[in-house]
């Protein structure tokens, strides 16, 4: 049986560059994307009534109107003052939203096993804002090393849209560090937000602790670690030609210098994921270019790819 379930669906990304149509078509699998990352566990012994949702409760902060915030909650003080429109948040909407951060740098296009990791990260990014839409909620992104690829956080259904369409042909911009990506999202975001970081994390330890703070600071987080298998096993000892169609190089699996360097590498990636698994408010997930997505979801961290 599937890990993720009886009945659960199955998607293998191909290509070196994600689909627009395949992006949109996965909208149907939102509801068993929201279940496999938990989304709704932190919510389910505070769920409210719409109803309290209420003026009537504590005020908490108030930010810029996105498409598809309620009208009736317009800040008119905040928006005479400022000449812009704004909204009011309540306490009960903490949790809310759903923000994406997805690495779509130049290190993320590579692989081996029928997609680049880009593009089983730009899937996984997807059904990210489809799992929102399913749950009614607003949602927003960051696209990591494309430029103008900030997807403001508005209305689930057009907000996802607009990522895939980004996903499916993005302009290359600036190779930001994670943390500093971090650092714009979690600015954007109000409290209870909870965040989706798709990466292959190949970031300084200290680097990807800074981001994770930074999100944490303003909710819960979900890691999703993409890999290519032969960042995860080295094939056998031997020089091995690759490319990137320009610029040409030779993997020699045959040094013991390269095969250890390799080992250490992939054991203290594994060893930071999992430290940061064990926090408070942040889950794990692995997932291997060539597997499927739900599968992989399903799986327990700790059995997952990065192993």
């Amino acid at each position: 049986m599937s890990p993720a379930g009886p009945g659960a669906p199955r998607h293998v990304p191909r290509g070196v560059r994600p689909a627009p149509a395949e992006l949109l078509a996965l909208r149907r699998h939102g509801g068993v994307t929201r279940r496999l990352l938990a989304l709704d566990a932190e919510r389910r012994e505070n769920r409210r009534a719409p109803a309290a949702r209420s003026q009537g409760m504590d005020y908490a902060e108030s930010r810029p109107y996105s498409p598809g915030d309620d009208v009736r909650r317009i800040d008119w003080r905040v928006t005479a003052r400022t000449g812009r429109a704004h909204t009011k948040l309540f306490r009960p909407e903490r949790g809310s939203d759903l923000y994406c951060l997805v690495d779509q740098r130049a290190a993320m296009r590579f692989g081996t096993r029928g997609a680049f990791k880009s593009v089983v990260a730009a899937h996984l990014a997807a059904l990210a804002g489809w799992a929102a839409a399913a749950g009614g909620e607003r949602f927003g992104a960051l696209i990591a090393g494309a430029r103008h690829a900030q997807i403001p956080i508005g209305a689930a259904d057009g907000a996802a849209a607009m990522l895939c369409a980004a996903l499916a042909a993005p302009e290359p911009g600036e190779e930001d560090a994670i943390d500093r990506l971090a650092a714009r999202a979690a600015a954007q975001a109000v409290p209870g937000t909870r965040f989706v970081l798709v990466s292959d994390f190949a970031e300084p330890a200290d680097s990807l602790e800074r981001a994770a703070q930074f999100l944490r600071a303003r909710g819960d987080l979900v890691l999703v670690c993409v890999l290519d298998a032969l960042e995860l096993s080295l094939p056998p000892p031997a020089r091995y030609p690759l490319t990137d169609g320009r610029e040409h190089l030779l993997l020699d699996t045959a040094s013991a210098k390269v095969r250890s360097a390799h080992a250490l590498e992939l054991s203290a990636r594994r060893a930071r994921l999992l430290g940061l698994a064990a926090q408070r408010g942040t889950r794990c997930h692995a997932v291997c270019a060539g597997e499927d997505l739900f599968d992989a979801l399903a799986r327990p961290f700790a059995a997952g790819a990065v192993a």
